[in-house]
């Protein structure tokens, strides 16, 4: 059944909405969270889209296209449905704002910010464009600023760069202003349209505007298609640069890497100052040039060349399906003048070194949080439940550790794979088909942490026995030839219990014990939320123990052999 927009609450194909976080030409982006807990970030498409056989089969290519990215500056995919009318795709949810939204919330970036932007997309890109994609839709809103570094999201119109092409034809499927000038006459998308589209996002990370203005969308098409680009307020090292990767003819434009060398000098010294330049005015029908004094080459800039267009809606910013042969061209003017230089000469002042490719797919697994706060109150109640009933907890207290350590093992074993050779749809069912053999390896490395804890706990019961026999400690409330009991027999044998699991807990091969303690907590109480539950549903248990100790309860000591003091 096609639905309209999901409600809080909503499943789709075993993932539950919490909340829309966007919506585009294709369809609505969804926060959600799986089966195990995990936020992901769901995209279902449009009702009208998705009943498309040919989407669907364009969603499988994306997919399979997708899946060969094994890189941490892309939102790996984790999940799609393409055989349905209600399609989707779920990736990783990324944190933190995209650009748009960081720009317009904190303004725009500064020239130490600009360099990281355009150097960890740089980076990813090349890492897309060497998996064979092509990403087609670069856009402010679909970057995403995280802590570490930029990340690329929703390749809704990514597509194998051997893929056949994806537009009917006469149409070209993307956003206005960051669309490669060579796309608008046909060619099809390739790594030098996406590194376009890439410098066109560094000029809004820097202005605050988009580069080609918003309104009208023929004017805006036109002022692409002539590298009329609007850097306005940018120092004329860097407006230099980024003017030379907008230059509408492909051979024409300056590389990535000089792009990223230029802003790297301008870091390290600045932009020329005011007095080291010398700007002239030419009549008509000259340019306007700017000549830069010192160390910096002779740069030459377009002047502005506006075609008349009728008024239509300004650009939202979404993709968007237009004929390329319907816009006005633009009226005759000047073409930008041939650098043939380009900023290769920056290079000379820079330390050409660059850092070694991460080795991996670049997953990270995510970290195994400590929960001090419900492990100290699982440990009152190990200590509670075992003052009276030994035996049962000791048995169940082990049943429990071999599944923690169990699903710690199997989970741990998926994120190694994820982290050699990326995420994958069969990760989940391999978890699964593997749990025997983790059981297995569970039991044989928690022997160690058993015949060390049951060897302290032997001791210390030999020691307290050899002091009750030889009248060195009396047991309050327990006569000689009796089973232990009383307030004293209860808080000694809670005692013993609660050592015996932290030795368990401590002991030998005993890593993957806690790890997986993590893990299952993590699905189990999950957030702050769920700690603080669990660990008020823990010492409320412990509780009702502790009452019974304190009114003088009996301990049972079955599946054990009842003790007789000496």
């Amino acid at each position: 059944m096609e639905r309209i927009g999901l409600e809080p609450g909503s499943e789709i194909g075993g993932y539950t909405v919490v909340a829309p976080l966007g919506s585009g030409g294709m369809g609505t982006v969804y926060r959600a969270v799986d089966g195990g807990g995990d936020a992901v970030a769901l995209k279902l498409l449009h009702p009208h889209v998705g009943s498309d056989a040919v989407t669907r089969d364009r969603l499988r290519r994306e997919v399979h296209a997708l899946q060969k990215l094994r890189h941490p500056g892309v939102a790996a995919v984790l999940d799609a449905e393409a055989d349905s009318t209600e399609a989707f795709l779920v990736t990783e949810l990324v944190p933190g704002d995209n650009l748009e939204e960081h720009v317009r919330e904190r303004g725009t970036l500064d020239a130490e910010e600009l360099l990281d932007l355009a150097e960890g997309l740089r980076d990813t890109l090349v890492a897309v464009h060497g998996a064979g994609v092509v990403h087609r839709d670069l856009k402010p809103s679909n970057v995403i600023v995280g802590d570490d570094r930029p990340v690329l999201i929703d390749f809704g119109l990514a597509q194998a760069a051997d893929d056949s092409k994806l537009t009917a034809d006469g149409l070209v499927l993307g956003t206005p202003g960051y669309l490669a000038p060579e796309l608008l006459d046909g060619a099809e998308p390739d790594a030098a349209s996406d590194f376009w589209g890439w410098a066109a996002i560094l000029v809004f990370a820097a202005t605050g505007r988009p580069p080609f203005g918003s309104r009208p969308l023929e004017a805006v098409l036109a002022r692409a298609r002539s590298g009329d680009v609007d850097l306005d307020g940018l120092g004329p090292l860097t407006a230099a640069a980024l003017r030379r990767a907008l230059a509408p003819a492909a051979a024409d434009r300056t590389s990535p890497d000089d792009v990223v060398a230029a802003l790297t000098l301008v870091v390290a010294e600045g932009e020329p100052l005011a007095d080291e330049t010398d700007t002239t005015v030419l009549s008509a029908g000259d340019v306007v040039g700017t000549t830069v004094l010192g160390p910096a080459p002779a740069t030459v800039a377009v002047a502005p060349v506006v075609a008349a267009a009728p008024v239509v809606a300004a650009n939202d910013g979404r993709t968007r399906a237009f004929d390329p042969t319907a816009v006005e061209e633009p009226e005759p003017g000047l073409e930008p003048d041939d650098d043939p230089d380009g900023v290769d000469w920056i290079e000379e002042d820079l330390d050409a070194s660059e850092e070694p490719e991460p080795e991996g797919s670049g997953y990270e697994r995510p970290p195994a949080l400590r929960r001090w706060g419900t492990l100290l109150a699982a440990a009152v109640l190990l200590g509670s439940a075992g003052a009276l009933y030994p035996g049962v907890t000791l048995v169940v207290f082990v049943l429990l550790v071999v599944v923690v350590r169990t699903a710690g093992s199997t989970v741990e074993a998926m994120y190694t794979r994820r982290e050699r050779a990326g995420v994958r749809r069969s990760d989940r069912a391999i978890a699964v088909v593997s749990v025997p053999w983790h059981l297995l390896r569970s039991v044989v490395g928690l022997v160690p942490s058993l015949v060390v804890a049951g060897s302290v706990l032997v001791i210390l019961l030999g020691v307290s026995w050899w002091l009750v026999g030889n009248d060195h400690w009396a047991v309050g409330g327990s006569p000689s030839g009796q089973e232990p009991q009383g307030l004293t027999a209860t808080i000694l044998v809670g005692t013993f219990v609660l050592l015996g699991g932290a030795v368990v807990w401590w002991g030998p091969l005993s890593l993957m014990t806690r790890t997986g303690a993590r893990r299952v907590l993590a699905v189990v109480a999950p957030g702050p939320l769920g700690a603080l539950v669990a660990t008020v549903v823990l010492l409320a248990v412990s509780a009702v123990f502790v009452v019974q100790i304190l009114t003088g309860a009996s301990i049972t000591w079955a599946p054990l052999p009842t003790p007789v003091l000496p």
